[in-house]
C-alpha cells in the first residue's frame, strides 16, 4: 500500500452561468440566428481552498447545500478539472459520490462486487479472497443473487458501502451514501471506516448529519460559499456550524414578525439570561419544531442583589399576531432566589401548536423593571396534520425550576 496523501493549494473551481436562471451556457442557443448572445455571469463553486489530508485520517466535511462540497470531491476523484490551483493526490481513490454511480443496475450484486474490483485493479485472486467478506457484510441474503435495479435505495447503500471499504482503497470518498442506509448497519460502516483508517487510509465523507460526522471522523471541515470556515475536531467545529444555522435561519425567521423582541437594559446588573435552548427528543433544536413531540424549554440565568421579587414572564406569539400562551413564574408557584444562578423548565407534553410560525418572549424583572430578555422564533412543522383546523394549544406547559448556586456576596 503506497503512503496515501491529498495535497490542495489554492484551490478555485468557477462555472459561467446565463443570466435570467438559463443555467450553463448553451453553445448552440448562442449560434442560433436572431438570438442575442446570452449574458454570462461568473459563479465560484470554490475560492482558494488549500489542505494538507494525510494518511489515517477520516475528515468530515459539512456545510449548506451550495458550500462546494461535492464540487470539491468531484475535483479530488479527477471527474473534474480545477480552475485554478493545484491537487496532488497519491494513492487509489476508490469514490461514491452517488450510489448510482457505482452501482450497475442490470447486474447483480455479486457481479457488482467482481466487476467494481477488477475495475480498481485487483486480480482475481484477491476478489475471490474478499468477496464473501463484502457479501456477509451487505446482509443482503439470497439479494446478492438478484439484479440491482430490484434493491431498495438501503440495500444500494448497504451494497455500495461495502464495495469501497472491503476493496481497500488508498483513499475512501463518500457523499451522502450511508444517509440512506439503516441505523444500525450506519453504525456497523462507522466502524469499518475507523478500520479502514486505522490501516493508514484515508476516508472523506461528506454529510448533512452531524452526529454522523461527529462519531465517524477525526476532522472536519466546514465549507461555505466555496471556503473553508473552520478545520478541526469534528464536536468544536460541528457545534459551531450549527450555531451558525441557527442564527441564520432565526433572523430569517424573524424579519416576518417585523417585531422587535426585549432587549437588556444596559443600565441596571442585577440579573440576566445566560441560556435559553429548546429540547425537542433529548436535543437541541434550532428554528425548526416537530407538533405533537413533547418540547422542554430551559431557561438559565443569574440575579444580583435585585430589587425585590424577581420574576420570569414567557410568551409564545403566532405571528399572526395572535397570543398563544403567557404565564408569570410566581403565578405559576415558582419563585425564583433572592440571589444567584437559577434554571427554570418549561415542559410541553404534548407539545400541541399548529403549523405556522411563532416567537417566544421571556423577559427577566424585578420590582424595578426589566433585568434582560430573550427572544427565540421558531417553526412548527406537523408533517401527520391534525382534523378539525389548526390547535392553537391545547395542553397547557408545567414550568419547574431550581436554584443552582447562591450569588458571591
Amino acid at each position: 500500500m503506497s503512503h496515501a496523501s491529498i495535497k490542495i493549494r489554492d484551490l478555485t473551481k468557477t462555472f459561467a452561468l446565463a443570466e435570467r436562471g438559463g443555467g450553463p451556457v448553451s453553445l448552440l442557443a448562442a449560434l442560433r440566428a436572431g438570438r442575442n448572445e446570452p449574458t454570462v455571469r461568473e459563479v465560484r463553486a470554490l475560492e482558494g481552498i488549500s489542505l494538507h489530508i494525510e494518511q489515517g485520517e477520516r475528515v468530515g466535511i459539512i456545510g449548506p447545500n451550495g458550500a462546494g462540497k461535492t464540487t470539491l470531491l468531484t475535483i479530488l476523484t479527477g471527474l473534474m478539472p480545477p480552475s485554478s490551483g493545484s491537487i496532488e493526490v497519491t494513492g487509489d481513490i476508490h469514490a461514491m459520490l452517488s450510489i448510482g454511480a457505482v452501482l450497475r443496475d442490470d447486474l447483480t450484486g455479486r457481479e457488482n462486487i467482481d466487476l467494481d474490483a477488477s475495475i480498481h485493479g485487483r486480480r482475481q485472486a484477491e476478489i475471490d479472497a474478499v468477496r464473501q467478506e463484502i457479501i456477509d457484510f451487505t446482509e443482503l441474503g439470497e439479494f446478492i443473487d438478484r439484479p440491482v435495479r430490484t434493491y431498495s435505495s438501503g440495500m444500494k447503500a448497504r451494497l455500495a458501502f461495502s464495495m469501497g471499504a472491503f476493496i481497500e482503497p488508498d483513499i475512501l470518498i463518500i457523499d451522502e451514501t450511508l444517509s440512506v442506509g439503516d441505523y444500525f448497519f450506519a453504525q456497523k460502516a462507522s466502524r469499518k471506516m475507523a478500520e479502514v483508517a486505522s490501516q493508514g487510509r484515508i476516508v472523506i465523507v461528506v454529510a448533512h448529519a452531524l452526529n454522523a460526522i461527529i462519531q465517524m471522523c477525526s476532522r472536519c471541515l466546514w465549507l461555505d460559499h466555496g471556503r473553508v470556515v473552520m478545520d478541526g475536531d469534528p464536536k468544536v467545529v460541528a457545534a459551531a456550524y450549527e450555531q451558525s444555522v441557527r442564527d441564520a435561519d432565526e433572523k430569517s425567521l424573524s424579519k416576518k414578525f417585523g417585531l422587535s423582541g426585549p432587549a437588556r437594559n444596559e443600565g441596571r446588573d442585577a440579573g440576566q439570561l445566560t441560556e435559553v435552548r429548546l429540547i425537542q427528543d433529548g436535543k437541541d433544536q434550532m428554528a425548526a419544531l416537530a407538533a405533537m413531540r413533547p418540547l422542554e424549554i430551559r431557561i438559565a440565568g443569574i440575579l444580583r442583589k435585585p430589587t425585590g421579587v424577581s420574576r420570569l414572564s414567557l410568551s409564545i406569539l403566532r405571528v399572526d399576531g395572535r397570543t398563544v400562551w403567557q404565564q408569570d413564574s410566581n403565578d405559576a408557584g415558582l419563585m425564583l432566589p433572592a440571589s444567584g444562578s437559577f434554571e427554570l423548565r418549561v415542559a410541553m407534553d404534548p407539545f400541541i401548536l399548529g403549523a405556522d410560525l411563532y416567537r417566544l418572549s421571556i423577559e427577566l424583572s424585578d420590582e424595578g423593571g426589566l433585568l434582560d430578555g430573550s427572544m427565540r422564533v421558531f417553526e412548527v412543522i406537523d408533517v401527520e396534520g391534525q382534523f378539525g383546523g389548526k390547535p392553537l394549544l391545547l395542553c397547557s406547559p408545567q414550568i419547574r425550576g431550581r436554584e443552582i448556586a447562591p450569588a458571591n456576596s
